[in-house]
């Protein structure tokens, strides 16, 4: 399992202007999800305006839409919808992502009024944002068409509670990259279920003293991918309380399968985006690469002396008669409480997530190998992305086959910044002989306090 950085970065409608100064509000929200965020107070100010000094940031309502995103390409994505919407311009700003201190401006922003009208937000710090009151509740505001267009396996990223507050803009399938001239030149099959992985990195070693993949202990995404794959459920809202259970059985399938790799020494330990990860790949002392979408032009640009000796495969299986997959990180925009531009805001993400002209636009580098969640924006994201490092494969094809068996219904936690930092932090003692279970059972310990110290009503399951 990997990841070489995380996963963030990496629809047109129009109204008189006028209008949307009048329309304020958006349905907070329900009661239920209010109990159970605990917070009742920052989430009546989610509503419509902040208990803030909101008019302070946001200004005319007639005024450009302001937009925040660390995703490549956003530049010349809103340079395409100002060409073609002169009368309704987008102002953007570049911004560093969540983790190198891209959520603590949004933060900060938030508190003192001055958030913009839009952000990119990735999918594991929605319910953080929601229950802070920074996101807007915007259920009301989705049209049928982009419901339809966007479909449930998106819908899952942008909702919390059964509304929803970030409209998606990828789909984040796990997949399996790996060299083909190690495996060739071993007699190994690519595996199709996780028996078959196993039993591939044991022959690869032996053969070889080659690692089939790698454990990075600073991606608790990709290890929350397998645990949704598996079936588990970290988080859950059951009436007024979040309920947490970081070691449900899937889970420990999960934990338990992945340790026995490492006590094996069958996987190759190391940081997600460390010279020392890298330097293996490019030697070929590791010959997978466990991934999203989006870390495929990651993958061709962080070690491209090997272009033409890759391919990607389907990410293995527990059951091949019910596949199933989880997801490595997507990116989702939402509107802030704050905004006095809501509507308008909608319009261009409705035109943003749904148009191939907004997607090629965004992509027109070359360099991301973007997912879309919008069928119809998927041939046009496949030709801006040049497959000459996977040999030519059709790699939008296969993960618009992937993509439909993304699983629905998973819910990250209400601070997951927290949580997994607590992860990374036991994960990162593997070597020292703590165990991965070991990890989830301290993360789930530490957890719990900090919730309850929010004001949260929480309880493990």
């Amino acid at each position: 399992m990997s990841s070489l950085a995380s996963p963030s970065p990496s629809p047109s409608l129009s109204a008189p202007k006028a209008a949307e100064a009048a329309v304020m509000t958006s349905r907070p929200l329900s009661r239920r999800g209010v109990l159970a965020a605990g917070l009742g107070t920052a989430l009546a100010c989610a509503g419509v305006t902040s208990c803030g000094n909101a008019s302070a940031g946001q200004g005319d309502p007639d005024g450009p839409v302001t937009f925040w995103s660390s995703l490549r390409g956003t530049d010349t994505l809103v340079a395409k919808w100002n060409a073609t919407h002169p009368d309704d311009p987008v102002d953007f700003s570049p911004m560093t992502s969540g983790l190198a201190g891209g959520n603590a401006k949004l933060s900060n922003a938030a508190r003192a009024g001055n958030a913009p009208d839009i952000v990119t937000i990735v999918d594991a710090d929605l319910p953080s944002f929601t229950i802070d009151g920074v996101c807007a509740d915007v259920t009301d505001l989705v049209t049928p068409r982009l419901r339809t267009q966007l479909g449930p396996q998106a819908w899952t990223n942008g909702k919390l509670d059964g509304r929803v507050y970030g409209i998606p803009l990828d789909l984040g399938p796990m997949l399996l990259a790996y060299r083909t001239d190690i495996l060739d030149a071993h007699h190994i099959d690519v595996p199709t279920t996780w028996e078959e992985f196993h039993e591939a990195a044991r022959r690869l070693k032996r053969q070889s003293g080659v690692h089939l993949t790698t454990f990075h202990p600073n991606a608790y995404n990709v290890l929350a991918g397998h645990a949704m794959q598996s079936g588990g459920q970290w988080f859950a809202i059951e009436g007024d309380s979040w309920a947490l259970d970081f070691l449900d059985e899937p889970t420990r399938r999960v934990a338990d399968y992945w340790q026995g790799l490492i006590d094996e020494d069958l996987l190759f330990v190391a940081p997600g985006s460390s010279q020392e990860w890298l330097s293996a790949l490019a030697r070929g002392r590791v010959a997978a690469h466990l991934v999203g979408p989006w870390g495929l032009a990651a993958l061709a640009s962080s070690v491209p002396g090997t272009s033409g000796r890759w391919r990607v495969a389907p990410l293995p299986q527990w059951d091949t008669g019910k596949p199933v997959l989880g997801t490595d990180g997507v990116s989702l925009h939402a509107i802030t409480a704050d905004s006095r531009r809501k509507e308008r805001a909608m319009r261009f993400l409705d035109w943003m997530s749904t148009t191939p002209e907004a997607i090629s636009a965004r992509l027109s580098s070359g360099r991301s190998s973007l997912f879309p969640a919008a069928k119809n924006q998927v041939e046009a994201a496949s030709r801006q992305f040049k497959t000459d490092f996977y040999d030519g494969q059709d790699l939008y094809g296969l993960i618009s086959d992937q993509a439909r068996l993304l699983r629905t219904g998973w819910t990250w936690g209400p601070r997951m910044q927290a949580t997994a930092t607590s992860l990374h932090n036991g994960l990162a003692r593997l070597p020292y002989s703590t165990t991965i279970t070991e990890a989830l059972r301290t993360a789930q310990a530490e957890t719990l306090p900090d919730l309850r110290s929010l004001g949260l009503k929480v309880r493990q399951a």
